[in-house]
């Protein structure tokens, strides 16, 4: 059974890059942007960045991981900003260990809402399964946000 740890370090940063472009579903610029979020939490640690991560871990291997944080402008709402699973280790229910994982966190750490967005593409249909099967409601669409015919998804779930 995988374990879970509540840090990353350099030696991750390849490994996160590799769940991601495994995926299928981020742009490259996308990728880069997760990237830099783990150089900054690695350069100032969880708490100074406002960036927390969690990883999951098998066999000595990171299979998943997840970056959330404080929102600078709420006094109790946290963001999910990535949450991916090595694509080979999909279909094992491990992005629903994470998520209930980053719930935890957040609301040992004072959150009340947890916020996720995601992408209205077709693609993102199984992503939006997922947050609805996990508890999370739909609260608002953006139409065009991402491109044309990409409307940016927000969802929402008191903790």
């Amino acid at each position: 059974m995988p374990v879970v740890s509540f840090d990353i370090t350099p030696a991750d940063r390849p490994i996160l890059e590799k769940i991601l472009a495994s995926s299928g579903y981020f742009y490259d610029f996308e990728i880069e942007v997760a990237l830099g979020l783990a150089d900054e939490t690695m350069a100032q640690g969880q708490e100074k960045s406002g960036y927390y991560w969690i990883r999951l871990i098998d066999e000595g291997e990171v299979i998943g991981f997840a970056n959330f944080g404080p929102n600078p402008s709420s006094v109790h709402s946290w963001d999910l900003y990535w949450i991916a699973i090595q694509e080979e280790q999909r279909k094992k229910h491990y992005g629903s260990v994470i998520l209930n994982e980053v719930e935890n966190r957040v609301r040992q750490l004072g959150a009340k809402i947890l916020w996720i967005e995601t992408s209205g593409r077709p693609l993102y249909e199984p992503t939006r399964h997922f947050y609805l099967k996990n508890g999370y409601e739909l609260e608002a669409t953006l139409r065009e946000f991402y491109g044309p015919g990409d409307p940016k998804l927000v969802y929402r779930k008191e903790l």
